[in-house]
């Protein structure tokens, strides 16, 4: 699994900056909240800028709104968190407790940076157990997973627990104060061990949809091949019949190449636009699988059970288990024989045609 998060991939394709607010598109790519909105009023049935996938499903309600589209799709909290930990790694350079002297250090915990002096005060108080590293050798991904899960609604205070029915991490005075009634609260090591098992759950679903979505598009190059062999092996048939018989059949062979070349190109096109579509779906399942690799890898404890909900929905609407038909070999076989053996017929004809035109007029 990828566990690095490249500097381009925290960049918006249409703002080119850094994600805010960054929305998950149904093709798996990711756009800032507000791009999404001025993407969609830029132009009509406005596509994923880096697929073209639509942004708004077919059967989806035409009549909504860029702001509410936008508002619907999930947000990628993990690539928030990840965003937010490299924008600390690359600013403020002076340590947060002299701040006349450099940050050499920095706490996993409490996103800390400090000078030696202050490194040494912070593992001797009741910061003792915190991880601290050297700014140089962290990762926004390591400084992102380190972060401690905190209650929502004291946002200072660990969280222990995890109300399912209201989807909130809380702490332990929480539960009687504002979830007494709830059925649904669980320790929050509990509810992040049931979001990893479903992210490993997704992972198999979507490797396994990847390696058959990959050994479709395998097949579909084969009769896309033999249509091009075909092709070319046809014409040039014909142009040795044609070439034989001089300028007499001239007109015939253009009328026959055109037929040829018209049941080339519908063949051609309709395994090309098959196979266009399974990139774009293979497109999705990687998309979607990178996403789930990095949430299993790099997600933060308050952000995990979101991101999980979240791309479980998503790869729940993927239609993963859509039969991908493949028959273009059985099509191309029987059908284009047919169309061939026609061809050799129109040919015969035409030359019978001319045969008579010929003797009508006593050309010899």
């Amino acid at each position: 699994m990828a566990a690095v998060v490249q500097t381009h991939e925290r960049e918006c394709a249409v703002c080119t900056n850094d994600f805010t607010t960054p929305k998950i598109l149904p093709c798996g790519h990711l756009l800032c909240l507000e791009c999404v909105i001025r993407w969609m009023d830029s132009k009509p049935d406005a596509g994923c800028p880096l697929c073209t996938c639509p942004i708004v499903e077919h059967d989806d309600n035409s009549s909504r709104t860029s702001v509410t589209v936008a508002d619907v799709l999930p947000t990628d909290h993990v690539m928030e968190a990840i965003v937010e930990s490299a924008r600390v790694l690359v600013t403020d350079d002076t340590c947060s407790v002299c701040d006349d002297l450099k940050a050499e250090y920095i706490c996993m915990q409490c996103v800390e940076k400090m000078c030696a002096s202050c490194m040494k005060m912070h593992k001797m108080s009741i910061s003792r157990s915190h991880d601290v590293e050297s700014v140089s050798t962290v990762t926004p991904e390591r400084l992102a997973a380190s972060r401690p899960a905190l209650c929502a609604d004291h946002g200072d205070k660990p969280a222990e627990f995890f109300c399912t029915d209201h989807g909130l991490s809380i702490c332990e005075s929480c539960i009687f104060k504002k979830h007494g009634q709830c059925l649904g609260v669980k320790t929050l090591n509990e509810e992040i061990e049931s979001a990893e098992s479903t992210l490993i759950r997704l992972t198999k679903i979507l490797v396994k949809s990847e390696k058959a979505l990959k050994k479709a598009l395998d097949k579909l190059n084969i009769p896309l091949h033999d249509i091009v062999v075909s092709e070319g092996r046809r014409m040039a048939q014909v142009d040795q019949e044609f070439d034989r018989i001089q300028q007499m059949v001239e007109a015939s062979r253009k009328r026959v190449k055109t037929l040829i070349g018209d049941s080339s190109l519908k063949l051609k096109n309709s395994v090309s636009d098959l196979k266009k579509e399974l990139d774009k779906r293979l497109g999705k399942v990687a998309s979607h699988k990178h996403l789930v690799a990095r949430a299993s890898a790099v997600a933060p404890r308050s952000a995990l059970i979101d991101a999980t909900q979240a791309l479980t929905n998503r790869v729940n609407s993927l239609d993963l288990r859509a039969k991908i038909e493949t028959k273009v070999s059985v099509y191309f076989s029987s059908r284009n024989k047919k169309c061939y053996n026609n061809v050799v017929e129109r040919i015969a004809d035409e030359l019978r045609r001319l045969e008579q035109q010929q003797s009508t007029l006593g050309v010899k």
